[in-house]
């Protein structure tokens, strides 16, 4: 008999077990449901949080090295920051040396930049809290910024330590209520800052790096209010790589340039840190990692429970249809299409389990996004992946298969004649 008759076979008979004993195979379902629920659930909650933490990381370029005086990657219970506490800070001035010694075949950009709380007013109305941005003028080649109205910085305006800014929504609409910002003047700090443009509205970020309470100024401009050397200032150099450059070849050249910039010895330690966004991403990874090892372990003991429970029903199967059993090998069935038939029986009862579980799993996430960003005003968006469903269909797959193995040998193993006999 083809493998198709017997697939075909196996279901139909599964079906008519549901049928027969509907309370029986909810209940033994019932226990795959749970434990696939459980453990994609997890799996599909640690990788949606992951993607959301990776993704507001990889805004700020997956493609750059920033060049601090804090590394970090040791960071953590047993961060050594006294070593790091007399290190200078970067300056505008080592930006322009290394932009001179990076070959540009290897370095695309070089920028300066540094960020401030302040408070900015226009008017008698006033936003506190608001970060100042101070960039150079390639700045948006490393991170995107959408004008939504007026226009970026010129470069003479950068060099030319311009007083001219863009800011966000939230500062237009806190400042400029009902009003055209573009060429009316903040105040910030003292001075007297143009407005030039307006981002687009962005929303909230995972990691509150928003550009709607953002306002960008020229970074030559910046060094006139703010004092770099303030380590609350996180004054770096960001290098972004030029397409096809491997990250480890511009960190490279940079240690070797910046070890010139600051005359070091050969063997003397570097006096300052490269940093990549991968550092921050792999220390996610391995986090969420042991997370899904959890969830995967609980999960395990609901599928174990709900595998007993199968193997149960497809035992009781077992002795309900043993005269049918007998029948059919007394036609010519050989022990395999037996075996077959109640090995797809048991399959088929645990992916219904498992596909109720994945829609459950799916259910719980719409109703988890609606309240995230309804009633939170958050910017996670939980999902549910094409690897997670296969990942519970298969493992619906091989619980069936554990389940239904021994009842479907012992099935295929019976007597005819016996089996024919058996009341």
């Amino acid at each position: 008999m083809k493998l198709t008759q017997v697939i075909t076979e196996g279901i139909r008979m599964a079906l008519q077990t549901i049928r027969a004993n509907k309370l029986r195979s909810i209940l033994s379902v019932l226990g795959i449901t749970v434990g696939i629920y459980c453990i994609i659930a997890v799996y599909a909650l640690v990788f949606s949080i992951e993607k959301n933490l990776k993704d507001s990381f990889s805004d700020f370029g997956v493609d750059a090295v920033f060049v601090q005086k804090w590394p970090w990657q040791d960071m953590g219970s047993s961060y050594p920051w006294w070593k790091y506490m007399q290190r200078p800070h970067v300056s505008f001035e080592e930006s322009k040396q290394l932009r001179k010694l990076l070959p540009t075949d290897v370095a695309q950009v070089v920028n300066f930049q540094f960020k401030s709380p302040s408070m900015l007013k226009y008017q008698g109305k006033a936003v506190d809290g608001a970060f100042v941005m101070c960039v150079g003028f390639e700045y948006n080649l490393v991170q995107q910024v959408i004008i939504a109205k007026g226009r970026y910085f010129t470069k003479n305006e950068v060099s030319g330590a311009r007083g001219v800014a863009l800011i966000g929504s939230t500062i237009v609409e806190k400042l400029f209520e009902n009003q055209n910002p573009i060429g009316k003047y903040i105040q910030c700090e003292g001075k007297q800052l143009q407005v030039i443009g307006i981002m687009q509205k962005q929303g909230s970020s995972m990691l509150n790096a928003s550009t709607d309470n953002l306002m960008l100024i020229p970074n030559t401009h910046g060094m006139q209010l703010y004092n770099t050397n303030d380590d609350n200032k996180g004054a770096q150099i960001t290098v972004k790589a030029q397409p096809n450059v491997e990250l480890e070849a511009l960190q490279w050249d940079i240690d070797q340039a910046m070890r010139r910039i600051r005359r070091l010895k050969p063997g003397e330690d570097s006096d300052f840190a490269i940093n990549k966004m991968s550092m921050i991403t792999d220390i996610i990874g391995k986090m969420f990692g042991s997370v899904k090892t959890i969830g995967l372990v609980i999960g395990l003991f609901s599928v174990l429970v709900g595998c007993f429970g199968v193997a149960n029903i497809m035992y009781v199967s077992v002795k309900e249809r043993t005269q049918e059993i007998g029948i059919q090998k007394s036609l010519g069935a050989q022990r395999h299409f037996v075996l077959f038939q109640f090995l797809i029986e048991s399959i088929f009862l645990c992916l219904l389990g498992g596909i109720i579980g994945l829609f459950l799993v799916w259910i719980s996430f719409q109703l988890g996004n609606w309240v995230l960003h309804t009633k939170m005003d958050s910017p996670i968006n939980l999902f549910l992946s094409l690897n997670e469903i296969v990942l519970g269909l298969l493992m619906a797959i091989i619980v069936g298969i554990f389940a239904g193995y021994l009842p479907a040998l012992s099935a295929s193993k019976l007597n005819p004649i016996d089996a024919i006999r058996y009341k």
